[in-house]
């Protein structure tokens, strides 16, 4: 007979117990399961909008190749504005769209719409979360703004520590921007930094260094020589977009 109560009582505290908490714990079970769910449809819908931004970005690097913008007939720059709009737009918040603005500057700088090529690669600078991105498109902001002789800006661009892979080209376009700004002693140190920085993988770049510097430091500096890699290669500078430095790769 006690045990017999005994269960009677288990069953009643058990009866209380799922009357005073029963129903918390099926919102609880509810609510796990649904976040299960919604997360599960979060991530195939990223899935679904990164595959989607990738082949848009496929589509626009097999439109340019590796021709010049300015090479492109009007229907195929028209199909390329439309594609990079769309990554901007509709895929914003991806890496494909920063790319897609990049893209953009290559368009302005082959229109000599140096003002616009700025503006798009300093929104890239500013909304991206991947630091050795961010360096490349100083770089070439800072060869925009080299273009425009805004020297002061340039340099203020360029005043930050990078990564070594970046140094010497860092290095090398200060020292043309104080060249520009008849600073020799200071134009002298940066191309010595920037061959100090070069690494073997870059060794094609010492024949101009070493022609720099030693122009620089007998006093007959070729304006020619120097505007080799500054002002006249913003365009090829802006038009890597596809390279792999773009992606982080060096």
């Amino acid at each position: 007979m006690a045990q017999h109560l005994s269960d009677e009582e288990q069953i009643e505290s058990l009866k209380r117990w799922w009357k005073e908490n029963g129903t918390q714990l099926i919102l609880v079970v509810v609510l796990v399961i649904g976040s299960w769910f919604g997360w599960q449809q979060w991530q195939d819908y990223r899935e679904t909008q990164a595959a989607q931004a990738s082949a848009i970005f496929d589509d626009i690097t097999e439109l340019v190749g590796n021709q010049p913008i300015d090479a492109l007939n009007d229907d195929d720059r028209q199909s390329l504005q439309g594609l990079v709009e769309s990554l901007r737009i509709d895929h914003k918040n991806s890496q494909y769209a920063q790319y897609a603005s990049m893209m953009l500057a290559r368009v302005a700088v082959a229109d000599a719409e140096l003002e616009k090529a700025a503006s798009l690669l300093q929104e890239v600078i500013d909304s991206s979360d991947d630091d050795a991105l961010a360096d490349v498109v100083r770089l070439r902001l800072a060869r925009i703004e080299v273009a425009r002789k805004d020297y002061s800006k340039a340099l203020e661009i360029l005043d930050l520590e990078v990564p070594v892979a970046m140094t010497a080209l860092y290095a090398e376009l200060r020292g043309d921007i104080y060249y520009y700004q008849q600073d020799f002693a200071a134009a002298r140190g940066a191309y010595q930094s920037a061959l100090s920085s070069l690494s073997e993988s870059e060794s094609s770049a010492l024949p101009i260094l070493k022609l720099k510097l030693n122009q620089v430091l007998d006093g007959s500096a070729d304006e020619t020589a120097i505007q080799t890699n500054a002002v006249e290669a913003v365009p090829e500078a802006v038009q890597e977009t596809t390279s792999s430095e773009d992606k982080g790769e060096s």
